[in-house]
């Protein structure tokens, strides 16, 4: 049974983006940090009808052992935007936001993450593909299950993998039936948890320069499992898109700013019942899927088309 809450999962949770997201986040509930930068909060957004922050929940996998609030609190050290008396008002929500943190896989994930790693990751280097997608596929259910979700929108902000030889041509169906029967893994660690959220009905965003779901079959995959998704690398500074012409000082909040946008916008298309490729946002991604323009201003232009059509649809 599904609630009013929506989920964001977020693939390398302690890592800098995932932690500057999860400490803002309970910054805009509470109402004790700036929106200066977030696309969302200017005017012409404000007739979408968009999730209020209190919606919002934060799960995540994690290869390493720390925490939130210890990352942040190395992030933000000597900070003049985040201070200390304001992490330690996020803390209670930051520390809930890591009772979901599960731990995640290294397939193919190399090893510089590898050597990162804490005890009981290192234990999942010996398993098979399919293994690996049932076990993030039980995670994510069962988060969607105790945060008593309506939506999760799981999003890449892990260290960027090693490349492999994966295969451009390669079918869906030839995509699953090789993670289903190969003891290694034939594709990159994002590819793997793309596969495993849009199994699991899940929105996928890549915000960063790994391949995730760029292969065609995961198009493919994205339609049968009527997903939204969209990326690849994500935007940190929106003042050259022409979205907004006020940003925050702090480099990890603007990108931490920009996805919680991405997010936000994505649960909109979610309630709309739409699927497949999320070209409206592409001015929000240095290599956006799909063919859009290359000109910002004709990206921008999608967005504000798209902004349109959901305020006529009412």
């Amino acid at each position: 049974m599904t609630g009013d809450r929506i989920g964001i999962w977020l693939i390398g949770a302690w890592g800098r983006i995932g932690t500057a997201l999860a400490a803002m986040l309970p910054g805009l509930q509470a109402r004790t940090i700036s929106t200066r930068g977030l696309v969302t909060e200017q005017p012409e957004f404000g007739h979408l009808d968009l999730a209020d922050w209190s919606r919002f929940v934060i799960g995540g996998h994690e290869i390493r052992k720390t925490s939130t609030v210890v990352e942040a609190r190395n992030l933000f050290a000597g900070s003049k935007i985040v201070t200390p008396e304001q992490l330690a008002q996020w803390t209670p929500a930051m520390t809930e936001w890591d009772r979901n943190v599960r731990t995640g896989t290294l397939l193919n994930a190399g090893r510089a993450v590898e050597a990162r790693a804490s005890t009981a990751s290192l234990k999942t280097r010996g398993e098979r593909p399919s293994a690996a997608l049932r076990r993030i596929a039980v995670d994510l259910e069962e988060f969607r299950a105790a945060a008593s979700l309506e939506h999760l929108i799981v999003v890449n902000v892990a260290s960027v993998e090693p490349p492999i030889a994966t295969g451009d041509d390669m079918s869906c169906d030839q995509l699953l039936e090789l993670l289903e029967h190969r003891d290694l893994s034939p594709v990159t660690t994002s590819v793997l948890y793309a596969v495993a959220a849009l199994q699991s009905g899940c929105s996928y965003l890549n915000w960063t320069q790994s391949i995730g779901p760029s292969l065609p079959a995961m198009n493919e995959l994205s339609r049968r499992t009527a997903t939204l998704v969209m990326g690849r690398e994500g935007r940190d500074e929106l003042i050259a898109t022409g979205l907004v012409f006020a940003v925050s000082d702090d480099e990890r909040l603007r990108s931490a700013s920009a996805l919680l946008d991405v997010v936000r916008l994505c649960d909109r298309e979610k309630r709309r019942g739409c699927c497949g490729l999320m070209a409206f946002l592409s001015c929000f991604f240095k290599q956006p899927l799909g063919n859009p323009p290359a000109d910002i201003a004709a990206q921008r232009a999608l967005l504000y088309d798209w902004m349109r059509e959901v305020a006529s649809a009412g």
